[in-house]
């Protein structure tokens, strides 16, 4: 059985450049995401929106968590980063 589907974040950044380096920074990962995956990402002013859709195998439903998973986790280290450079 196939599972369609689409989730959205939006994460306030603290300015338009930080969105945007943000989406320079995490932009390589996204580029060969498992089959039935595709992610936008895009700043509006000073949000980051994450897109992922997703038509996979039932069996195939964990590979949406864990890519989710993934980007919030490397999401988190930039603006850990972006935050230390700062101070």
């Amino acid at each position: 059985m196939k599972i369609r589907g689409r989730i959205t974040l939006e994460i306030a950044m603290k300015t338009i450049e930080d969105c945007q380096v943000a989406i320079s920074s995490l932009l390589p990962d996204e580029r060969e995401l498992p089959q039935g995956l595709t992610s936008i990402i895009k700043c509006i002013d000073d949000k980051l929106t994450y897109e992922l859709t997703y038509h996979v195998d039932n069996e195939k439903l964990l590979s949406v968590y864990n890519t989710i998973d993934d980007f919030i986790r490397n999401l988190k280290i930039i603006m850990e980063s972006l935050n230390e450079l700062r101070r």
